[in-house]
């Protein structure tokens, strides 16, 4: 008798974590990212240490002529119109699929991510060490990259979501590159951005699941894994081929090495997460013939 009293109070508790761990989750990556934002722009803009290493860091990425005039050319295609395009057919896309949270969502997580870095950047003074004082973190143009492939992880239907790792992952890497290359923004900026959209993205998803009473618990993602590391694997390849390598040997060319492979791990990582936390939006939930989620609604009796 004990016992069936034990499991009687037992269960419901249970029951409750299943509905809201991966809330939990949410909310625990949004504090860790916002927490990281701060430490990160603490350290690497007010500090003479951290304005040298993150200095050094974007001196060593360096290409040829053709290679940064090229990158250049990919940073001049983000620009408000085409921010604006992006945005509309991601909203549309959640719209068709009647998933009118998921458009809201990403139109949030995308305006909500670019405003505040605008404000960090506006708000913020950098000391004058030796390596200008203009304030750049975080990166606007990396914003935008991340901010929207987060968005796609939103609306996107199921099977197309490791897609969107993967040229996800690979867009963003490319775009990080070319502001290295062309000296527009430090290391720093770039991961500053992939965290604040990590915690806008996190933040809508918290909010989300309140609204709705709790979320579904999620499978491993073991697939956007893959798919994110292969985008930035491919990424990075592409960039060798068209001349992103240092000419100072290999001495150089492992400490440029370090960085990108720095920012690429941050990148797969933030994708890979952010794949995983977003699946009971994106996906759906169990009942659409969507497998991956695992419900959190405690099974019905059957007859006696």
């Amino acid at each position: 008798m004990t016992t069936e009293r034990i499991a009687t109070a037992v269960r419901p508790a249970r029951e409750q974590w299943q509905r809201w761990r991966s809330t939990a989750a949410c909310l625990g990556v949004c504090l860790l990212s916002s927490v990281a934002l701060v430490w990160l722009g603490d350290r690497s803009q007010q500090t003479r240490l951290g304005q040298a290493l993150d200095q050094a860091g974007m001196d060593v990425v360096v290409g040829d002529r053709a290679a940064t005039r090229q990158l250049v050319a990919v940073l001049g295609n983000v620009s408000l119109g085409s921010i604006a395009l992006a945005v509309v057919l991601l909203i549309g896309t959640a719209v068709l699929r009647r998933r009118y949270p998921a458009a809201a969502a990403a139109g949030t997580l995308v305006l909500g991510a670019n405003l505040t870095t605008q404000a960090l950047k506006a708000w913020s003074e950098r000391p004058d060490f030796g390596n200008l004082t203009v304030s750049s973190y975080p990166s606007g143009h990396a914003t935008v990259v991340v901010s929207l492939v987060l968005a796609a992880l939103l609306v996107v239907p199921g099977q197309a979501r490791t897609t969107v790792s993967l040229v996800g992952s690979g867009a963003i890497t490319v775009t990080a590159t070319a502001m290295l290359v062309a000296s527009w923004h430090r290391p720093a900026d770039i991961v500053g951005a992939v965290l604040v959209c990590l915690a806008w993205g996190t933040a809508v998803l918290v909010v989300w699941s309140i609204l709705r009473g709790g979320m579904a618990g999620v499978a491993p993602g073991r697939p956007h894994r893959i798919f994110a590391t292969t985008g930035v694997v491919l990424a990075a390849a592409g960039l060798l081929a068209v001349g992103v390598r240092p000419g100072g040997g290999w001495s150089g060319f492992l400490d440029a090495g370090v960085v990108l492979a720095g920012i690429a791990l941050v990148t797969a990582l933030a994708v890979t997460t952010f794949a995983q936390l977003s699946a009971p939006m994106g996906v759906g939930e169990v009942g659409e013939g969507r497998p991956v989620i695992r419900s959190w609604r405690a099974p019905r009796p059957g007859p006696p």
